[in-house]
């Protein structure tokens, strides 16, 4: 590894050296009003020589001899300005506002590059700069608010959590709903591992957006909906988010610095009552596990001082330069992260190097390579059985904190303030239950374009995604629920391969003046393998001697997958006079999950009209371009589910072979998504302002449901193919230059997007069906045919015909036989407002996001509410509280009750009544805030550019909901979560428990360009 990286830097600056000889060009690019254009793209026309602006648009390039600088950045005319061979300096230059067309270019499937002006379909794209500022270990959480229509959720497991992306709501039951990963036109592995399925709780699997570097990142395109990501296949129906790193460039040799410190604080915590203290029926024990004793001293901060202010460290270099035949892109990323839970940190190292050659002047290649090492210590578990985060909020108002950190005797045996099978004390599960997680995952991606005439490219693509994965989890003796006799310990590597080869032809042809055709025709081979191994020792021989070879039963940990998928895809775009586009997609997949022939087809049209040019519009409207298309995507099934499976059981002498319990589905058919989309683009006042407006309608068919079978069968349940979810809504972005002069800019963006799911049908024996693991002791997630994709079941607060709430004889509320609807976890509505103000060397960010509707059921708060911790507990303690409400016969109710009586019955302890813990989802909060000055620099020195930032996220909630229920004789219950945080990135949502509380992280960065 060290031999490799001292090659690379002694072959850069054996080319810096070359390019010694050439001159230093440079000058200003100006806006029409005098102020310094920063990220304008010059390059030496003919080459691969080119720079970008600074944040006072200035440039300096290598040059030799005369030539031709070209200027051109989005929203502006491009510029050529010719310069002499004698020259140093080139005049300050001036770019135009483009009054008439988009000449911005995006990326779309396949890495093929397109003008935003012709697409038939909605994107978004964020510039690279947007995401390394304000930081997150999984980068992927900084993009809430940022794209309308995109919902970011993140895992509640801590540092190096999963994230759940979606675009336009939720489509499939049991399988992903995660929008697909593309890094530079290969797909990359976003797989999320094992997802806790249910409120119970577990351990969470890493995904693999987080291992992305951000600071390789040049832009993010996202596809939102099949009609653009078509040609990916059968994984692009949830959309696509496609990303372009970072590559070299020619001209001198360049280095960027990128180096951050953030300090990470709880953000929201439960308010816990601050009265009573330890004990039962108004009276102090020591021993008891609540807090419903009498009054006395209490310890207002023993549960937030459990948690620390983490800091996070990132620092990354990046070098690049090249001649006019070979560039190169060099980077090194280190992450430092410290979670709120002591002992829970990340640290990972990324080391990119991307190399790109001209080789004559019709053959070119590009390799790329990159590795990444991560180690996650103490991996939370999240959930209520064993949780660190429920351990923590168990502790009585009287207990010192202090008096916790003693958890075990010299014997090693558990220090609890009282008696439990359940729960233990916090510090003994940070110290004695171990979850340790290696990961080392190296890409690799070569390109080879060779152009057969001026028409047409060939282009060839190899890539290989590789990745291991080592867990350890180490449970100590005495661990209650997980530790066998003298402890248990589990080891098991997992590695997954995935292989992709594209082959694909693009040709361009012109016919006459006013007809041109776009294509691409190829083919993919993809294949995929997982594999895991290892054991599990239930009980050890030796007290904590976490050795396998010290096993009293060892139990082995294995699971193989493999699946491979064959493609042939063709598009093509034909334009008339530029102003009116039709393209038309066409994708057949052979997959080896699908019964024979295991084919699928889907195709595509889709249609764009710009306005402005065809016809003469009014003067204050700069551009218009209205667009429609009609889409169809396959998904195929996971292995294994077309023949019977079986299993080797330990037992008898040599074990045996035992037929699962899951009937095969011989006859399975894909899943298909019909998607329809018509929008708008329409920019005002000499691009002053704009707007952008989608429609879409998605049905989803094909559903794969399980379906309980008679015990007489010789199976529990069975796959079928059925069901139609439908999704339909808006998405719309606003844009303005509020101020534009040349001492100030303000410019604002406006992210809006609504979503509404409706389930059409499922099965003629199936009308109701339970996401993720199923049923939830606090609410159950379902979909139900004539609802909506997530609607929460839960038991409420029985009512009679009249509506009025039902007590017992004593006064006591009654529940509902069974689980009912409360609402839905979906968000009616989501809004992202991103403002940017720029005067002289100074700039400030501001971005507020908001979700608005949907609900979260809390077992936190149950079990708050259960123990007497919770600060609305305080209310009713002396008794005399008599609860509107009428017995089963339809007396009204005189009976008068206390808070412990009300809470302890409602709360039911880890099974509650969800109603009453149940919460409007709806907050809007301060995402981001960035202020950053650019220091101008002599143009002698050295250091040619500096920036110094500071940083916020997470600083604070503008307005959060409060419980759907209104009790009576309550303070009014707030949001004491964020409803963003989920116990795991699957489709189990919409439940909290014992998840860990969201960070506000504050910082410094620090960029340097040299």
């Amino acid at each position: 590894m060290y031999k490799s990286l001292l090659f690379c830097c002694l072959f850069l600056l054996s080319i810096g050296q070359a390019w010694a000889q050439d001159r230093q060009l440079g000058g200003t690019v100006r806006d029409e009003g005098g102020q310094g254009l920063p990220g304008v793209n010059v390059q030496i026309k003919g080459s691969t020589r080119g720079t970008t602006t600074d944040a006072n648009g200035g440039y300096r390039l290598n040059a030799s001899g005369a030539g031709t600088l070209v200027f051109s950045s989005i929203g502006y005319a491009s510029k050529e300005v010719p310069f002499t061979a004698a020259q140093s300096e080139v005049t300050a230059v001036q770019l135009a506002v483009d009054d008439r067309t988009l000449n911005e270019v995006v990326v779309t499937a396949l890495g093929i590059e397109k003008s935003a002006k012709t697409l038939t379909y909605a994107t978004q794209q964020i510039e690279g700069s947007k995401i390394t500022q304000v930081r997150d270990a999984n980068f992927v959480n900084t993009l809430s608010g940022k794209i309308a229509g995109l919902q970011v959720v993140q895992g509640a497991g801590g540092v190096g959590s999963a994230a759940r992306v979606t675009l336009r709501g939720n489509r499939s039951l049991n399988g992903n709903n995660n929008a697909l990963i593309v890094v530079d036109g290969v797909v990359y592995d976003n797989s999320l591992g094992g997802q806790v399925g249910n409120d119970f709780g577990g351990y969470n699997g890493s995904d693999g957006a987080a291992n992305i570097n951000p600071d390789d990142i040049e832009s993010v395109n996202v596809l939102k909906g099949a009609a653009g990501s078509v040609l990916y296949g059968s994984r692009a129906a949830n959309g696509v988010m496609i990303i372009t790193t970072k590559k070299g460039k020619a001209g001198r040799v360049s280095v960027d610095v990128n180096s951050g410190i953030v300090t990470e604080s709880a953000m929201l915590l439960p308010e816990l009552q601050n009265t009573y203290g330890q004990g039962a029926g108004g009276k102090s024990n020591t021993t008891a596990s609540g807090s419903w004793g009498g009054t006395g001293t209490t310890y207002p901060n023993n549960v937030s001082d459990f948690f620390r202010n983490g800091v996070s460290t990132n620092n990354s270099i990046g070098v690049t330069g090249g001649t006019d035949k070979m560039q190169t892109y060099f980077s090194y990323t280190h992450n430092k992260n410290q979670g709120l839970i002591p002992n829970n940190d990340l640290t990972r190292h990324t080391l990119n190097l991307r190399l790109s050659n001209q080789i004559g002047k019709r053959f070119s290649t590009e390799g790329k390579i990159t590795y990444m090492f991560q180690n996650i210590d103490n991996k939370i578990k999240v959930g209520e059985e064993g949780g660190i985060v429920m351990n923590i909020y168990k502790i009585p108002r009287s207990v010192d904190l202090e008096s916790t950190k003693t958890f075990e005797t010299p014997d090693g045996v558990p220090n609890y303030w009282t008696s439990s099978s359940i729960y233990m004390n916090p510090y003994w599960t940070i110290n004695r239950v171990i979850n340790a997680e290696k990961r080392n995952r190296i890409t690799f991606l070569g390109v080879a374009n060779y152009k057969l005439t001026d028409w047409l490219t060939l282009t060839g693509r190899v890539s290989v995604d590789r990745f291991f994965d080592r867990n350890l989890r180490s449970f100590y003796n005495r661990t209650l629920l997980f530790a066998g006799n003298g402890g248990t310990f589990t080891a098991f590597d997992a590695q997954n391969l995935e292989q992709n080869i594209d082959l694909f032809a693009q040709g361009n042809n012109s016919f006459g003046a006013d007809f041109k055709l776009n294509y691409t025709v190829g083919g993919q081979f993809s294949k995929r393998f997982n594999q895991t191994v290892g054991a599990s020792a239930n009980g050890l021989q030796i007290p904590n001697k976490f050795d396998l070879g010290f096993a009293r039963a060892l139990q082995p940990v294995s699971g193989l997958s493999a699946r491979q998928v064959n493609g042939v895809f063709a598009r093509a775009e034909a334009s008339y006079k530029d102003y009116l586009i039709l393209e038309l997609t066409a994708r057949n997949d052979w997959s080896s999950t699908l019964p024979a022939p295991h084919s699928y087809f889907y195709p595509s049209v889709g249609l764009t009209a710009v306005l402005s040019d065809m016809v003469k519009m009014p003067e204050f409207v700069t551009f218009a371009k209205i667009r429609a298309a009609y889409t169809r995507v396959g998904n195929d099934a996971a292995p294994y589910l077309l023949q019977q499976t079986y299993s080797f059981q330990q037992g008898g002498s040599n074990g045996f072979i035992q037929r699962d319990t899951r009937q095969s589905i011989p006859d399975l058919k894909p899943e298909l998504t019909n998607s329809l989309e018509i929008g708008l683009d329409w920019r005002f006042a000499q691009n002053r302002f704009g707007l952008d407006f989608t429609y879409y309608k998605t049905n989803t068919i094909n559903q794969l449901l399980l379906l309980g079978l008679a015990p007489a069968s010789g199976f529990a349940e069975q796959y079928i193919n059925s069901g139609n979810f439908e999704n339909r809504g808006i998405e719309l972005s606003l844009n303005a230059k509020i101020v534009d002069s040349p001492s100030l800019r303000w410019d604002a963006t406006l992210n809006l997007s609504r979503n509404t799911n409706t389930i059409v049908s499922l099965h003629p024996d199936i009308k109701k069906a339970a996401l993720g693991g199923g049923f939830g002791r606090t609410s159950t997630p379902v979909v139900a045919e004539g609802g909506s994709y997530g609607d929460l079941e839960t038991q409420r607060w029985a009512t009679d015909t009249q509506g009025r709430n039902i007590v017992d004889a004593n006064g006591k509320p009654v529940v509902t036989t069974s689980q009912v609807s409360v609402g839905n976890f979906n968000p009616r509505l989501m809004l992202g407002l991103q403002n940017n103000f720029s005067w002289k060397g100074f700039n400030l960010g501001v971005l507020f996001d908001g979700r608005f509707g949907g609900i979260v059921t809390s077992g936190t708060e149950a079990n708050l509410a259960f123990d007497g911790n919770a600060a609305y507990t305080v209310n009713n303690r002396e008794g005399g509280w008599v609860l509107p409400g009428v017995t089963a016969t339809g007396e009204t109710n005189t009976k008068a009750i206390n808070a412990e009586t009300f809470w302890t019955t409602v709360s039911g302890g880890r099974y509650s009544w969800g109603e009453f813990f149940t919460y409007d989802a709806t907050n809007v909060r301060l995402r981001e805030l960035t202020l950053g000055y650019t220091f101008k620099m002599p143009s002698n020195l050295f250091i040619k550019q500096a920036r110094l930032s500071a940083v916020g996220r997470n600083l604070f909630f503008v307005y959060r909901g409060s419980a759907i229920m209104d009790i009576p004789g309550v303070p009014k219950r707030k949001l004491s979560f964020d409803p963003d945080i989920s116990l795991g990135a699957g489709n189990f949502q919409g439940v909290e428990y014992g998840n860990v509380p969201a960070s506000r992280s504050v910082g410094l960065n620090l960029q340097l360009s040299f």
